[in-house]
């Protein structure tokens, strides 16, 4: 503990003598060492650059923390404490030593081991870059050239939060990972519409999106005050969605359950709060997991799969199996599960196809795990049959018709858990947990059972005799 809090120490008067500094000139160079001992959630930063305004107040830092047994090297940027960008988003960086920043003669800046490999860099060299600096109201890094001409800055190279002022153009996203399996998350700015995905393997399932009404193109997307503006080529409007229920927008984060959320910042509290969340709970795309269906009340049951449960997820989450024949074994039966559909929506459908084509084709697919079916009842007047490589997004709805939800199940699963074939199709269907009300409601019932209704019995019969 003692060389942790030396390293603090170290850290703190290291940031005391650059950390009103605006510009990280050529040749510049920060060093943290690495502790040689692991230590879970250490966190030591040497801070560069200090925008040295009002909260929330933004900052840059050469960042060490610790990560799954090693030590992450990376550039970060922060607003107030909360980082909003990173230079090792998709690539994490882990040296041994010593973690080092340096802005190279060349123009080049880069997060540097001891040794001088690179786990990072711009890939300015040879572009006329004088400096490094921070723009105090928006929190934009920028290497900038004598002329004061833009080389590489961090709004160009986005991560998992949209910064206030920050313009992206189209194509452009967001990215996150899940913090619960091997998904991850975009948020995409398209020519015609705005898009979130859910990435998983090679397969990419929209979960939500917004479509402007009008036949102007989306250019690009700037964060205002009150919500995410989208502009078209003569930087008019088209339109602005996530409007903000209180406070003026600071950020918008793509988090790492795939929602889109506003963020403001509590000048009392003195830290950020959530003003809009796009979707609600049972809305998102893995809410309760996999093999998870979100209830009407927002709480989660799981498909019981008696003993091979824990295997299937946790093989589906780690990506382990291409093909659920490898995971089942080749005897399989499609389950419907009434009065459920999934949010998520696939890329490609197959149109014009009846129920039991779409149900026998993913029975006899190694790479489907279930199938959402539309007879076309409903809004589309077309059959649809959508496949899905996971079962995902399942929520329960009231009133549904037209569409059926069918997963991929072991043959003989209802025989291995005592429920009859008749009833297969119900077993949605054990809850994660029993609701605490009903679960009183039970217990009750059965304590005035036995103390206050039995006990009348057996002295009626008492008296009797």
């Amino acid at each position: 503990m003692e060389s942790n809090i030396l390293l603090f120490v170290l850290l703190s008067s290291l940031s005391l003598v650059v950390l009103c500094r605006l510009d990280f000139p050529l040749g510049g160079q920060v060093t943290i060492p690495i502790p040689s001992a692991y230590q879970p959630d250490f966190v030591g930063r040497a801070f560069v650059l200090d925008a040295a305004k009002e909260p929330p107040n933004f900052r840059v830092a050469l960042s060490v923390e610790a990560i799954g047994g090693r030590y992450s090297c990376s550039l970060v940027v922060l607003m107030e404490d909360l980082k909003v960008w990173a230079s090792d988003h998709y690539v994490k960086f882990f040296p041994e030593k010593k973690c080092v920043l340096g802005l190279m003669e060349d123009g080049d800046l880069r997060v540097m081991d001891w040794e001088g490999r690179i786990g990072w860099q711009t890939r300015t060299s040879r572009q006329g870059v004088k400096g490094l600096y921070l723009q105090k109201d928006t929190g934009n890094l920028i290497l900038a050239d004598a002329k004061n001409q833009t080389k590489w800055q961090t709004f160009d190279n986005p991560t998992d939060v949209l910064l206030w002022g920050q313009r992206l153009n189209v194509p452009a996203c967001l990215t996150s990972s899940s913090t619960n399996s091997s998904a991850s998350y975009s948020f995409e700015i398209q020519k015609d519409k705005v898009v979130a995905y859910l990435k998983w393997r090679e397969e990419n399932y929209s979960y939500w999106e917004f479509e402007p009404r009008s036949e102007r193109k989306i250019a690009f997307a700037k964060l205002g005050s009150r919500g995410l503006k989208l502009f078209d080529n003569s930087s008019r409007k088209i339109a602005q969605i996530l409007a903000v229920g209180s406070g003026a927008a600071q950020y918008l984060a793509l988090g790492s359950e795939g929602n889109l959320v506003l963020y403001s910042f509590s000048n009392y509290k003195g830290n950020f709060k959530p003003s809009y969340k796009a979707l609600r709970f049972c809305d998102l795309p893995l809410p309760c997991g996999v093999y998870g269906i979100c209830s009407s009340t927002s709480t989660c049951r799981y498909l019981q799969l008696s003993s091979i449960q824990s295997n299937v997820t946790a093989n589906l989450k780690q990506g382990i199996y291409n093909e659920l024949c490898g995971v089942f074994g080749a005897e399989v039966v499609m389950v419907k599960l009434r009065g459920v559909v999934s949010v998520l929506r696939t890329p490609d459908t197959n149109v014009n196809v009846s129920q039991e084509e779409c149900v026998e084709s993913c029975l006899e697919d190694c790479s489907c795990a279930a199938v959402l079916y539309s007879d076309g009842s409903g809004i589309n007047s077309e059959r649809e049959c959508s496949h899905y490589g996971l079962v995902a997004g399942a929520r329960e709805v009231e009133g549904l018709s037209g569409l059926g939800y069918w997963v991929k199940l072991p043959k003989g699963t209802a025989r291995v858990q005592g429920i009859s074939s008749s009833l297969l199709a119900k077993i949605l269907i054990i809850g994660g947990a029993i609701d605490g009300i009903a679960l009183c409601v039970i217990l009750g019932g059965l304590l005035y059972y036995f103390f206050i209704i039995r006990k009348r019995t057996i002295n009626s019969s008492t008296d009797n005799n």
